[in-house]
């Protein structure tokens, strides 16, 4: 049976399955678009700032003592260069910019410092118009000079509706990816034995990660319309952010189908998938931004590849970058799709050999 007949056989089953997939691919996908507008604010416990010298004179001493002194209300970090600091912003290693003036030891000297954000990071906003006031007040107890803060948002500033769009769309990816392809491989169960004879259980794979990768344009397509019902400032189905999330969904399905030939199409594997698709959507840090939250949660949610492809997913849409800024993060996606494929094939060969 070659990919083509697999194909239409995948066509047809849809077909049979219409209800299920109108409520998974446009029904869902409604459901999460327009909740989108129901938040309004929140408020972060703890966020990671980029430490920078204005220019050569500062010491690196100074930074040090502006490092120990922010560090009360965030998680700094010293950076070299502004230009490292806005790539770290762009890539949401810090969501602020501290920059530190020269001379902020000498006493009557005005130290004008900056804290600089991104504006399309609407959670951070109106916390860090009071840090600025923190940071001013914590720096003026602690440094001679006279002390003054501004905050500078760079960037179109966005709304959390429109924020919160992107971060939506990749919860019904991961939840698509975790519940319905199990639960459509774990129905080939009672046809396995006849699918043997007439192809390959790789095939029958192949076909279901072609079929429903290409199915999920539909959410995407559903998610813009929506967009620009509501007049959202985002671009919504820029090709890159639409090759990101199909990227994302094949290596969960790859890792949802694993699991299920692992345990030989059963009840336990889909549980073990929505165990999983549960973990991956509270972890990944897909709504908030990592250090809202506890250490664990950032060091976790950094381990994981969802996180990444969310990043990347939000600049498309929402700061107007290009993918060709994160080509490592790419590359070692793509890696990770090509061992994830390689560890579904040896499954697929362990299964072949003990049934």
């Amino acid at each position: 049976m070659s990919i083509l007949s697999l194909l239409k056989k995948e066509g047809h089953w849809s077909k049979r399955n219409v209800l299920v997939l109108v409520f998974l691919l446009v029904a869902l996908p409604t459901f999460f678009a327009t909740t989108s507008v129901m938040f309004q604010e929140v408020v972060p416990r703890e966020v990671p700032v980029g430490v920078v010298p204005a220019d050569e004179r500062v010491s690196e001493e100074d930074l040090r003592i502006v490092e120990g002194g922010v560090a009360v209300f965030s998680d700094p970090q010293v950076i070299d260069s502004e230009e490292k600091a806005l790539e770290a912003l762009n890539r949401e290693r810090v969501y602020g910019i501290v920059t530190v003036p020269a001379n902020i030891t000498e006493s009557g000297v005005d130290a004008q410092f900056g804290l600089t954000v991104n504006g399309a990071i609407v959670p951070f906003q109106q916390p860090s118009e009071v840090i600025v006031g923190l940071m001013q007040f914590q720096l003026d107890d602690i440094l001679a000079a006279d002390i003054s803060a501004e905050r500078t948002v760079i960037g179109q500033e966005n709304t959390l509706p429109e924020y919160l769009f992107p971060s939506f769309l990749m919860v019904v990816v991961i939840f698509f990816a975790f519940t319905y392809v199990p639960y459509n491989l774990r129905r080939e169960k009672d046809v396995m034995d006849r699918l043997k004879v007439e192809t390959s259980l790789e095939s029958v794979v192949a076909a279901k990660l072609i079929f429903y990768t290409a199915v999920m344009v539909a959410p995407i397509f559903i998610f813009h319309v929506t967009a620009s019902y509501y007049g959202y400032r985002i671009d919504s189905f820029a090709p890159g952010a639409v090759a990101v999330l199909l990227l994302t969904f094949l290596l969960l399905s790859v890792l949802s189908m694993t699991i299920m030939v692992l345990m030989r199409f059963s009840a336990t594997g889909q549980f073990v998938n929505v165990v999983l698709m549960l973990g991956m959507i509270a972890l990944s840090a897909l709504t908030f931004p990592v250090g809202f939250f506890s250490a664990i949660r950032t060091t976790i949610a950094r381990s994981l590849p969802t996180h990444y492809s969310m990043i990347m997913t939000r600049s498309v849409m929402l700061k107007d970058l290009q993918l060709t800024g994160f080509t490592d993060w790419l590359g070692a996606f793509l890696g990770l799709i090509v061992l994830a494929l390689a560890v579904l094939k040896l499954a697929i060969i362990y299964h072949r050999r003990t049934v």
